[in-house]
């Protein structure tokens, strides 16, 4: 979510008088005409029977329901911006409170990356897409639990988060706040962060629903995805996400789908979220994404600001031209006020506490720590040891600077008003923690622009770290994976006169290294937070042994992945038609069909120690199409330290009929093992994993076949085989 240009605005005051015109003059005289008081005698003793806690949520609302008025139902289908003045606690969403009925206010946040409500300071957590690399569900979980707690004790009653959008372009503005690539593999990590902030009764939000994959006029563009692919790539993650973890909030996204707005769409928040998914929450727009009073009848229930289509003359006059039922707006008050009652909002305070700041930086060093790739290391040169590391050279500006650090006013304005943007309570910095992990030896810095002063540092030293940094930002597309011109240079220049040149990356998206060969060492931070410095420190020292994996396919260079024409990526009309020819074939399956080798795959990342995979065994060689696939195999760490493989289980499915990828992902277990220890690992594949979207019959379907199982440690390397045959 971000705040909207003037310009925004009076085009949707352009929607709302094209809106108006669509109906009959006399709907909207009779809507004008009928102004009931919202509000009912203050000198009348309350009868609440909705407040009786031993009622299940859905007979509360019912109850509820029936004692309000049509414009006191109408009251909760939209939501205002908080404003200075308003008697709100801070958020950027709110439905104002019904005192008479009890109803309490409703405070959502932003909440990607930490709380973000506009006034206060919170944990700020790593770049979203962190979570994921850790390839553990204990991380996005762990964030949740925090940014939950911290979300309950400001007093907002839901975060608007996990965001989850497949990264279907690495140029995307938003892929540092997603979850990569892989269906799977982000349908199971926002289900754990939708498990963790839910564990505080604050209501977790799957956004953005759906095919919103770039920012590229984003309010008004079309999505126009073929179905197979919007069911077995896009909309998988969701259902996923709901099976696994029964979320109270959908966020619907700005953009069309198929020529049809996502916050009006009867397809895909009927047909596809509720009847087929199972979503029993309620949904409401990104600000703004609503742009007709009958998105209530095809599936919207809270319409955010600010466009205004779910105000009561609208909808009387949607009513009256037979647009839309008065049931229709009960139904999805009903649904609304269901998980209002479920979250208990309706039994506590909001009253406001002080979150705890020292659980919350350990929690971010701890992600920083888990989701941290290290993508190079030639001849060990990490981890860095003081008594081979007496003099370190530090350099470059991310090193010291609190953020990833831009040249671009436009772009950094835009971050400062994106929903990640979380203003720290606390912020460290990879300068200072090195300088104090590595007592005993000389640390010297030199600023990104001073390459005369880096070189002559570097020569003197026994190590060289270079830190660089790509800025990511809500509402701006990339332009290129290519770190800037000077930060190249910076490193050519560095690594010519220090052969153990380590390269510190803080990005929200892959990196192209023209540089890789020059350097002994490659660490990729993602946008590592509030405790970054100190997660960079224990990294680099082997205090943690790295472990994360990468989530998303870093290209060899600019161009090379999937949606590269124009016409698929912004799109024809700068946006306006985004066209997903490319189909399924996206990150590593799009690699696989092109036979293409990325500079680094799927599932990709290094240790400090190292891992063997071993007897593989299935626990049946055949089964039906709705039988989960067990599969055993051996881990060991053949290494001196401990450490982290995350096990990568990828199915292979019958090619008879509609094409598919060769390896697709199907299961994942992070092994945690001492030096020398084996464990015996049992995944489950589930039969969704090894589905394909049936167009003509609209739903999953099971081929039966011979099935390929490869096991192993990234998409490219994965040593073990089986075979398993669905009947």
């Amino acid at each position: 979510m971000i705040d909207l240009p003037n310009r925004t605005c009076n085009n949707m005051t352009a929607s709302w008088t094209k809106t108006l015109r669509s109906l009959s003059v006399a709907g909207i005289a009779a809507a004008l005409a009928f102004t009931p008081a919202l509000m009912g005698s203050a000198n009348a003793t309350p009868v609440r029977p909705w407040m009786n806690t031993a009622l299940t949520p859905e007979q509360r609302a019912d109850k509820l329901l029936k004692a309000m008025t049509f414009s006191q139902k109408v009251h909760m289908t939209h939501g205002q911006k908080i404003f200075k003045g308003d008697k709100a606690i801070p958020g950027i969403g709110w439905i104002p409170p019904i005192p008479e009925l009890g109803v309490p206010q409703f405070v959502q946040s932003d909440g990607p990356a930490g709380v973000r409500n506009g006034d206060d300071l919170a944990s700020k957590f790593p770049s979203p897409i962190a979570y994921a690399a850790s390839w553990d569900p204990s991380i996005p979980y762990l964030q949740g639990r925090v940014a939950g707690e911290e979300a309950r004790a400001l007093g907002t009653d839901q975060l608007y988060g996990p965001g989850f959008n497949l990264a279907r372009n690495p140029l995307g503005g938003r892929g540092f706040e997603y979850y990569g690539e892989d269906p799977y593999l982000s349908g199971m990590m926002a289900a754990a962060n939708v498990k963790g902030i839910q564990s505080n009764k604050v209501i977790a939000t799957l956004k953005h629903y759906v095919a919103n994959n770039q920012e590229m006029l984003r309010n008004f563009g079309s999505s126009n995805v073929p179905e197979r692919a919007l069911n077995e790539m896009y909309m998988k993650p969701f259902q996923i996400a709901i099976a696994e973890s029964n979320p109270g909030g959908v966020m619907c996204s700005y953009n069309q789908i198929n020529g049809v707005h996502g916050c009006g769409n009867y397809y895909t928040l009927m047909t596809s979220l509720r009847h087929r998914m199972g979503f029993k929450g309620y949904v409401g727009t990104d600000h703004p994404a609503s742009w007709s009073p009958t998105d209530l009848k095809n599936g919207l229930n809270v319409e955010m600001p600010f466009n205004g289509m779910t105000r009561e003359p609208f909808i009387r006059a949607a009513i009256a031209a037979g647009k839309m039922t008065e049931k229709d707006v009960d139904d999805r008050v009903r649904e609304t006020l269901t998980v209002m009652f479920r979250f208990g909002l309706f039994d506590r305070d909001h009253k406001v506490r002080p979150i705890n700041v020292e659980r919350g930086y350990q929690a971010a060093k701890k992600i920083a720590q888990k989701g941290a790739v290290l993508l190079k290391n030639k001849n060990n040169a990490l981890p860095l040891s003081t008594a081979s590391s007496k003099t370190i050279a530090v350099i470059g500006n991310p090193a010291k600077d609190t953020k990833a650090v831009t040249g671009d006013p436009i772009r950094a304005f835009a971050d400062q008003f994106g929903s990640s943007a979380t203003k720290a309570i606390r912020q460290d910095n990879a300068l200072a923690e090195i300088t104090k992990r590595a007592k005993g030896s000389k640390v010297t810095y030199n600023a990104s622009d001073d390459t005369a002063g880096a070189v002559a540092s570097a020569k003197k030293a026994d190590t060289a770290l270079v830190f660089v940094a790509q800025s990511s930002a809500e509402a701006f597309d990339n332009e290129t994976i290519e770190l800037s011109r000077s930060d190249q240079d910076l490193i050519d220049a560095v690594s010519k006169v220090n052969k153990r040149t380590i390269v510190v990356i803080y990005t929200g998206y892959p990196v192209a290294m023209p540089w890789l060969n020059k350097v002994e060492g490659v660490l990729n931070m993602w946008e590592p937070g509030e405790a970054g410095g100190a997660a960079v420190a224990s990294l680099l020292f082997g205090d943690v042994n790295p472990s994360g994996r990468l989530p998303q396919t870093f290209p060899a260079a600019d161009g090379q992945w999937p949606a590269n024409t124009f016409s698929q990526f912004p799109g024809d009309g700068l946006g306006m038609n985004v066209n997903y020819t490319e189909g399924i074939w996206i990150g590593y399956r799009w690699y696989q069909k092109q036979n293409l080798r990325p500079l680094f795959p799927f599932g990709y990342g290094l240790s400090y120690t190292t891992f063997k995979y071993s007897a593989p065994r299935l626990i049946a060689t055949s089964g039906g199409k709705n039988t989960p696939i067990k599969v055993s195999f051996t881990v060991t760490n053949t290494g001196t330290r401990a450490g982290s493989s995350a096990a990568q289980i990828y199915v292979g499915k019958p090619q008879a009929g509609l094409p598919v990828p060769v390896k697709e992902l199907g299961a994942y277990q992070m092994v945690h093992l001492k030096p020398g220890e084996s464990k015996t690992v049992t995944v489950t594949i589930d039969p969704l994993q090894l589905s394909v979207w049936n167009d003509q019959l609209n739903k999953f379907v099971v081929k039966p076949g011979v099935y390929k199982i490869y096991i192993g440690q990234n998409v490219d390397n994965t040593p073990l085989y089986l075979t398993y045959t669905v009947r």
